[in-house]
């Protein structure tokens, strides 16, 4: 699959036309059916295909697709990683179980001003300027996912007040201080 895809939208429009048509997230370390409102099993899910595509130097952005089919029920449907955080944020034997067999491969966004029609944020920009930067969680202003459903996270620049698209080597930087959403009256951050 790597030699065909070089983009998350190319990719997730491939396996929709396979038949992946559930929409998985992870949730509190777990894999969630978002249909069916139920928590898989990592060990009775089954990973079909697995891809990273990765740019920048040193991969400094890259995003995961995941086509899993849920034995159980015989639905099939995508785990979408575009900030690539899912090691970091789901149980050791899910995290295991994603990247198995996880084929890398060069996406065709290098160096691009944009990403899904935000402003890409490169780390060095982000360096002469940490503070300007930070991680809204959970807002309901996000502009629309391009992959269907919501974004649950995205970055937000307290200077230009609008949300960009922060690389992943800055989403693991820890000067990025992350905000969730508290509700109407929520005190901004600038």
């Amino acid at each position: 699959m790597t030699s065909q895809v070089t983009n998350v939208l190319d990719a997730v429009q491939s396996f929709i036309a396979k038949g992946y048509d559930r929409e998985y997230r992870v949730k509190d370390g777990n894999l969630v059916d978002l249909e069916l409102r139920s928590t898989l099993e990592p060990c009775s899910i089954q990973v079909d295909a697995a891809l990273r595509l990765e740019s920048g130097d040193d991969a400094e952005d890259a995003s995961n697709i995941y086509a899993i089919t849920d034995p159980a029920t015989g639905n099939k449907g995508l785990l979408i990683d575009a900030f690539d955080v899912f090691d970091e944020i789901c149980h050791r034997d899910l995290s295991e179980r994603l990247v198995a067999q996880r084929e890398t491969a060069p996406s065709g966004d290098q160096d691009v001003p944009s990403k899904h029609g935000l402003r890409k944020v490169y780390k060095n920009e982000f360096d002469r300027d940490p503070e300007r930067y930070v991680l809204r969680e959970g807002f309901p202003d996000f502009p629309p996912c391009p992959f269907g459903g919501a974004f649950s996270i995205l970055g937000f620049d307290t200077a230009e007040q609008t949300y960009v698209w922060l690389v992943t080597s800055i989403i693991r930087d820890s000067r990025l201080i992350n905000i969730p959403y508290q509700g109407e009256g929520t005190i901004n951050e600038e």
